[in-house]
């Protein structure tokens, strides 16, 4: 129907246009599940035309009278090509069922602002006041540390930090603050974001050796059309709750052989309060964002892509912490070429180069009650600069070879600045101008060995050097390590390997083996006179630390049909060499408890479950919903792992109709007692918090977006959120979306 729709409308404004061309429709699944896919490439051979299929796997051409070969590609499957007729003033619609012939080690979830009418997997609905952490959390396994309100950092599985690899369209980039209060993901807005990449454990190695797992956050990008047009929209909300009040908009340019696309956002919010009406101090924010994207055509076969992120928060509150942050900035840039189809073997190329600044300023100018009795300044900054080239093989349709080679180098420096009453500042070195650089190899090979058999294998090489460059840090840790020079070299070898067999038509299961390794993280190493606020102890980095090694298990089971989606995950990962605090000593400063040092603990293990579960009652109605559960082991300290979540759920329902959805979801968590004695940490008790949103079209181009959080008022915090300190009460929202078709075009 909506294909008809599109043609009627043509065929009834398009005039003399219309008069010599005709509409190619259709839509791509999935053979052997049925699903459809979503940004699939349809492309028109001889041609610089093309189109991508949308969230429900349907695209549609303007093509001119005549004779054309259109063919279907997507990663992962076997490219098919259909040859088609077009007359004038008619419409042909043709069908690609392609074949999948590789195993992915990354899942893909689409990010989208507005309603859709049809399919859902692997689809996050969010509304204009949703963050990109609000959305990393619907994902089953991931959860949230919180510091505050703002910036709350992803973890997969119980691993955070530097066990997991987080990139911006690919580019590395790493934050500039010795607590961790600046993930990466605080840099991104969820209105710029077109889909979350998730890789979980070794499983997924492209961009980086990890332990813990990959996050890549990809933008929005600008597109191309047959003819020139042009649409925006602006939105702008409100949420009573912490008074926050945001607004951002959207502009898009197309042409036939070039995009344009501008997006940006403001945000500024107030302390929040709980459900006990206490005023949470010290959790507001300001925060501006601004994207821009070039994209324009070579050749048939290549387009180049220039892509620039600018974000900047201010003033912004950390209740958990005995300091704020004055300002926390990234500029981003990056340039890329790609290639389709450059040969029957060379099959897609990219070569992209990028650089970043990240900059971050904690102060305490705010606080009346200061540590260590006097106002300090931690201001610190990474720079990171970096290349890759991408290639895909394959010369039939039952194997691929992906190829990578990547470099890049990062450098990252912080200091604290005293200031005593009645003395001269004094200043000390926390991160030693540390400079790393990285050259990683990447190669996987996919093939389908049987018409129910697909096996992925792939393997990562990194070489990495280390080295503390500043000369007062250097001093500062020749204290503990007289005579060590504060380099490394390391080397670290990654590998996994999937196995899938489809059981039946639509039961699949994978296997998968895992083995992957992590470099110790520049505080890990390098720090010097680091404050953790949760266990109260001054961290020592370890310059002497091997590198952490995991071992890595699963077994995924996942049933399709016509109405959803039922999937079951078994993982477990054995770990050597588990990088954590140990005591130094119990004597230190008044207003700490210790000192503790990053050392080698030895044996850990990690194992758990994720279910979940899409269903599709009716056209109208969908239930979504997922458990996470998992357990830790210290072995060698007969203790627990830290920031280890409890078990936990989430559902949602969905009504949605032409003009209106509305959704209720359900989020919450067992007791957590399970808790790391070593770390300083404390049980938590069990919550439920309910959420009501949903969206109208008021008229054409003008939408209202509403709703309530935290509908019955629960007082609870997360066992992740450091500090104990209470989510916020029960709070309504609403916003309004203003595009282009309010002007009646």
């Amino acid at each position: 129907m909506q294909s008809i729709s599109k043609i009627l409308i043509i065929l009834i404004l398009g005039g003399n246009i219309v008069a010599q061309t005709g509409m190619v429709g259709g839509h791509a699944i999935d053979q052997t599940t049925g699903l459809p896919l979503v940004g699939a490439n349809i492309m028109v051979q001889d041609s610089n035309l093309g189109s991508a299929t949308d969230q429900d796997g349907l695209f549609s051409i303007l093509l001119p009278e005549g004779s054309f070969i259109i063919s279907c590609s997507m990663i992962g499957y076997a490219p098919t090509t259909l040859g088609i007729s077009v007359l004038s003033n008619q419409s042909t619609d043709i069908a690609f069922e392609l074949v999948p012939v590789t195993i992915e080690s990354k899942h893909f979830v689409t990010v989208q602002g507005e309603r859709t009418t049809g399919h859902m997997l692997g689809h996050l609905q969010q509304t204009n006041l949703s963050t990109t952490e609000n959305l990393i959390s619907m994902i089953e396994g991931v959860s949230l540390i919180a510091r505050g309100s703002y910036a709350q950092e992803p973890s997969i599985r119980g691993m955070s930090g530097g066990r997991m690899n987080i990139t911006i369209n690919g580019m590395k980039s790493f934050g500039a603050c010795t607590d961790r209060m600046d993930p990466i993901t605080s840099y991104v807005e969820a209105d710029a974001l077109n889909s979350i990449e998730i890789g979980k454990g070794a499983l997924s190695i492209q961009n980086g050796s990890t332990v813990g797992g990959a996050l890549n956050l990809t933008m929005n990008q600008p597109e191309y059309a047959l003819t020139k047009s042009s649409n925006w929209h602006v939105k702008g909300g409100l949420d009573q709750g912490s008074r926050e009040k945001k607004l951002s908009f959207s502009w898009y340019r197309k042409t036939p052989g070039s995009g344009w696309s501008l997006s940006g956002a403001y945000r500024k919010a107030e302390d929040y309060a709980a459900a006990d009406e206490q005023i949470i101090a010290f959790t507001g924010f300001e925060k501006m964002n601004l994207n821009f994207g070039y994209k324009t055509r070579l050749n048939q076969q290549s387009q180049l892509f220039v892509e620039l992120v600018s974000d900047d928060a201010y003033d912004v509150g950390y209740s958990a912490l005995p300091m704020d942050v004055g300002y926390a900035r990234l500029r981003m840039a990056g340039l890329s070429i790609n290639s389709n189809g450059i040969s029957p073997s060379v099959l897609k190329a990219e070569w992209k180069v990028y650089g970043n600044a990240i900059d971050h300023w904690m102060d305490d100018s705010k606080r009346d009650v200061l540590f260590m009795d006097m106002h300090m300044d931690m201001p610190g900054f990474t720079r990171t600069a970096g290349s890759y080239v991408d290639i895909l093989l394959g010369r039939n349709q039952q194997s691929l070879l992906k190829l990578r080679s990547d470099y890049y180098w990062t450098s990252s420096y912080a200091d604290m600045v005293m200031y005593p009453q009645d003395s001269s500042p004094m200043e000390m070195v926390t991160w030693p101008g540390v400079e790393r650089w990285n050259m990683g190899q990447f190669i996987e090979y996919q093939s389908r060995l049987k018409p129910k058999l697909n096996i992925n294998l792939s393997m990562r090489y990194d070489l990495f050097h280390s080295e503390a460059t500043n000369e007062m840090g250097r001093d500062e840790l020749h204290i503990f390590y007289p005579g060590n020079d504060l380099q490394r070299l390391d080397h670290l070898l990654s590998a996994n390997a999937h196995f899938s067999y489809n059981m039946m038509d639509n039961w699949r299961s994978l296997l998968s083996f895992a083995s992957g390794q992590r470099m110790p993280t520049v505080s890990e190493a390098y720090g010097y006179y680091l404050f953790n606020p949760v266990d109260g102890y001054l961290y020592l980095g370890n310059p002497d630390l091997p590198v952490e090694t995991s071992q890595q298990i699963e077994w995924q089971n996942s049933l399709t049909s016509s109405r959803g989606r039922m999937s079951l995950n078994l993982y477990l990962y054995n770990f050597k060499h588990y990088i954590f605090g140990q005591v130094m000593t119990e004597d230190a400063f008044s207003y700490a408890n210790g000192w503790k040092k990053y050392v080698d603990g030895g044996a850990a293990q990690i194992s758990g479950l994720e279910w979940s579960l899409l269903h599709r009652f009716s056209s109208s109605f969908i239930f979504q919903g997922g458990v996470n559960f998992e357990k830790s082991r210290l072995i060698d300290y007969s203790d627990y792992l830290p920031l280890i979540p409890p078990l936990e759920a989430h559902a949602s329902l969905t009504y949605q109709s032409q003009a209106f959805w509305m959704q209720l979801d359900a989020r919450g968590g067992a007791e957590q007692s399970d808790n790391s004695k070593v770390s300083g940490e404390n049980s938590t008790p069990a919550f439920l918090v309910l959420d009501l949103k949903g969206e109208i079209d008021i008229l054409a181009g003008l939408k209202l977006n509403l709703g309530v959080n935290n509908l019955t008022n629960q007082l609870y915090h997360e066992h992740l959120d450091w500090g104990d300190v209470y989510r916020p009460g029960r709070s309504g929202f609403v916003s309004l979306t203003i595009d282009q078709g309010v002007m009646g075009q």
